[in-house]
């Protein structure tokens, strides 16, 4: 390949409509086809959703149902326009809040507070600010630290780097996941919280909540636990018999609960739930002005004006599936995740699951200098498979969603997998595709480079693409 196809190629990733669609850099000087505009943005909608609809994409697509969709939509419809900050004139907001609340609480066995936010890094971030405050009021905590394992999502990390919060990682067990002994090392007079996760992204581990939570009593701190990913779908999990330690409100010490609606809840992107225990405790999330000219203002966290049509459309998605759509969709996903986690454990010995999962499987090979991860991905990918990757360790993991559960994807998932681990190690030393970077970590200059590489990729992510 010429360097200046390859430069094409890179274009092409970023803005693959660059040269099927005009860009616009200037608004229109008159108003375009409605229905030329709706054609085209509907045939990328339909091309982007064919891989997803597939079954062949980890995590992602939750729900997979266009005819959900559909019915949301036209929910959403009814409400899009609509600013909730303004309940004089959408009280029906303070309806399907309230109730989001209270079934997302149910569920948890919480105590009905709690508030709706944006999505999981909204929710978490915010239970950030509410322990910073907290701990300020009611200790002087000055210079505020959480401890919490180094799987946690890093959405904790951007919050606490916004609010000057030094976050301290603690290391993991032999099974993956959080080590409460080291943990307890790390917790000094300044620490304002603890957190697990029920289960975390990397591996689609539950953290030993008991034990941290109990680790947070014994300060007289609180304790989160980061359901954002398994909060609306570990709960049919158990009901339908699995084996789930215990992680909710059902355990002393844990203080607060995020879980997002727009997973497992099935509802539209936007959507996620932040449960407190006491009232006190999410009082610190709230701003009020009394003395501003424009009037008294009020807002429960972050966001000012909002869409009612995504509260609205969430509401509408609890409701229309119910406790047995919810535990079929369970079951469903479970059978297909233990299928997979089972045939990787018994029949590919060249690579291992971490831990031992529920709905999300992640796996690494069991000699990395004998099989590289990335060109098992490389080879997934070239069939089809959209996996997730990870690093520290080299790891990949498929979150099983709805969409996967469809007849024999398990299956051929797995015929797919031992394909790709013939291939890497067919090309074994080869660099991979996929992993490119993934290795140059852990060093000031590797993190110097892959932070510059990162924010040149954000940039290109708000910018029109290139004439071509």
């Amino acid at each position: 390949m010429s360097d200046d196809g390859g430069f094409e190629e890179i274009l092409d990733g970023f803005w693959p409509y660059r040269k099927t669609t005009e860009s616009f850099r200037t608004v229109p000087p008159g108003p375009i086809d409605r229905g030329l505009i709706y054609s085209e943005i509907a045939e990328m909608a339909h091309a982007e959703d064919a891989q997803g609809d597939k079954g062949t994409v980890s995590g992602s697509l939750y729900c997979g149902d266009h005819d959900h969709y559909a019915f949301l939509g036209e929910v959403f419809n009814l409400f899009s326009h609509a600013n909730v900050l303004q309940r004089d004139m959408y009280p029906s907001a303070t309806k399907f809040e309230g109730e989001i609340i209270a079934m997302t609480s149910s569920l948890l066995h919480g105590t009905g507070v709690g508030v709706v936010t944006s999505g999981g890094s909204e929710s978490l971030i915010t239970a950030l600010y509410s322990y910073r405050e907290q701990a300020r009021e009611t200790r002087g905590v000055t210079r505020p630290n959480i401890v919490m394992p180094k799987t946690a999502h890093v959405a904790l990390d951007k919050g606490a780097h916004w609010m000057g919060i030094e976050m301290r990682h603690a290391p993991l067990t032999d099974a993956w996941v959080a080590d409460v002994d080291a943990m307890a090392a790390l917790v000094d007079d300044q620490t304002i919280c603890l957190v697990g996760s029920a289960a975390n992204y990397a591996h689609g581990l539950i953290d030993p909540i008991e034990e941290i939570a109990a680790l947070a009593q014994s300060h007289g701190i609180g304790m989160h636990v980061d359901g954002c990913l398994g909060g609306w779908l570990l709960p049919w999990v158990e009901k339908l018999g699995y084996a789930i330690p215990l992680w909710d409100f059902r355990v002393p010490g844990v203080t607060s609960i995020s879980a997002d609606t727009h997973k497992y809840g099935y509802a539209l992107k936007g959507s996620s739930v932040l449960l407190y225990r006491e009232k006190d405790l999410r009082k610190n999330q709230y701003f009020t002005y009394p003395d501003w000219p424009g009037g008294l203002y009020l807002s429960p966290g972050l966001a000012g004006s909002r869409s009612g049509g995504i509260i609205a459309s969430t509401y509408a998605a609890i409701l229309a599936t119910g406790e047995s759509g919810y535990l079929a969709a369970a079951d469903g996903i479970m059978r297909t995740a233990t299928a997979i986690k089972d045939g990787i454990n018994g029949t590919i010995p060249e690579l291992e699951v971490i831990g031992d999962p529920t709905f999300l499987v992640a796996f690494k090979a069991v000699d990395e200098l004998a099989i590289d991860i990335y060109l098992v991905n490389d080879s997934l990918k070239d069939q089809g498979w959209r996996m997730n990757s990870l690093q520290l360790p080299p790891a990949l993991h498929f979150c099983i969603t709805r969409p996967n559960t469809q007849d024999g994807t398990a299956g051929a998932f797995l015929d797919a997998l031992r394909i790709a681990v013939a291939y890497a190690q067919e090309k074994q030393g080869v660099p991979a595709k996929s992993g490119a970077m993934y290795g140059f970590g852990g060093t000031p200059q590797g993190n110097a480079t892959l932070e510059a590489v990162m924010a040149g990729v954000l940039d290109a992510m708000h910018d029109v693409a290139p004439e071509g």
